[in-house]
């Protein structure tokens, strides 16, 4: 007999016609912990379908719960609306619960290689011998690489980086320079890191999600199987992302270091030969 033909099929068919329960705004963003004013920002940002209206009500259902938490989830990890409506626009309609379910298994300490440190804001240029001036300060808070936990409170996501910057100290390099450099580094990274998860990860993902949409659609649960190989798949490539950026820096160090050097001793070349003319 035909899957299609089958009781428990035709059970399914049925389910899938009948509405689901539908919810206001204001419960929309008790279940998903979203605030009432970012659902209409990303609903007039094209995030977020209208809800149906009855009358003058706007109703919400499943679906828009499940994509409302992947936004949700996305947006704790960093991406921007402009990243989040790109991925949206790639993936099929119903498959937003599998985003869902797939972005638990890589939270926000995934890539993370060692645990954060607390430290007091005010602490931040003791090793300079001086005080963060307000405007080091707010610089610390935006650069990404601290996050606040209190007033003047932070937890140092790369304690590594803090102590290469205690070493820099050491050097004699002014804390503003420090700075200037933690700022053209986390551009460069974080452009870098986009790079990768628009071009590797999240492609990874779609095809996940749709293969889980799939099963879905034919009434199975979620294969254990498949989020269980993502998650191999993933442990193995990040230390191949991270480490790629170990390997290439150094070779291009190095490029950097000579063609300066050649353009300083090229330029001294030039006014010298100027001055004895």
């Amino acid at each position: 007999m035909p899957e299609s033909s089958t009781p428990r099929s035709r059970v399914r068919a049925r389910q899938a016609r009948m509405p689901g329960p539908e919810f206001n705004v204001e419960e929309l963003a008790a279940r998903t912990g979203v605030s009432v004013r970012n659902i209409r920002a990303y609903q007039t940002a094209g995030l977020l379908p209208p809800p149906r209206l009855k009358g003058r009500l706007g109703l919400y259902d499943a679906a828009h719960q499940g994509k409302l938490e992947l936004i949700r989830d996305l947006r704790a990890q960093g991406f921007r609306l402009e990243a989040i409506k790109r991925m949206l626009s790639h993936t099929p309609e119903g498959a937003w619960s599998e985003y869902s379910l797939i972005s638990e298994l890589f939270s926000t300490t995934f890539f993370t290689v060692e645990p954060p440190q607390r430290k007091a804001i005010a602490d931040m240029a003791a090793h300079w011998h001086t005080a963060a001036t307000p405007a080091q300060k707010e610089r610390l808070r935006k650069n990404g690489l601290y996050r606040e936990v209190g007033p003047d409170e932070v937890e140092m996501l790369s304690p590594s980086l803090e102590r290469i910057g205690v070493q820099l100290a050491e050097l004699q390099v002014p804390l503003d320079t420090v700075l200037d450099l933690q700022d053209v580094l986390i551009k460069h990274c974080r452009a870098l890191a986009r790079s990768y998860v628009d071009e590797l990860f999240m492609t990874l993902l779609q095809r996940l999600a749709e293969t889980q949409a799939q099963a879905k659609a034919q009434g199975l649960p979620p294969d254990p199987q498949a989020l269980a190989g993502m998650l191999t798949l993933f442990e193995r490539l990040r230390p191949l992302a991270i480490g790629s950026v170990s390997a290439a820096f150094p070779v291009v160090l190095q490029q950097e270091f000579d063609r300066t050097l050649q353009k300083h001793i090229k330029s001294k070349h030039t006014k010298g030969a100027r001055s004895r003319s």
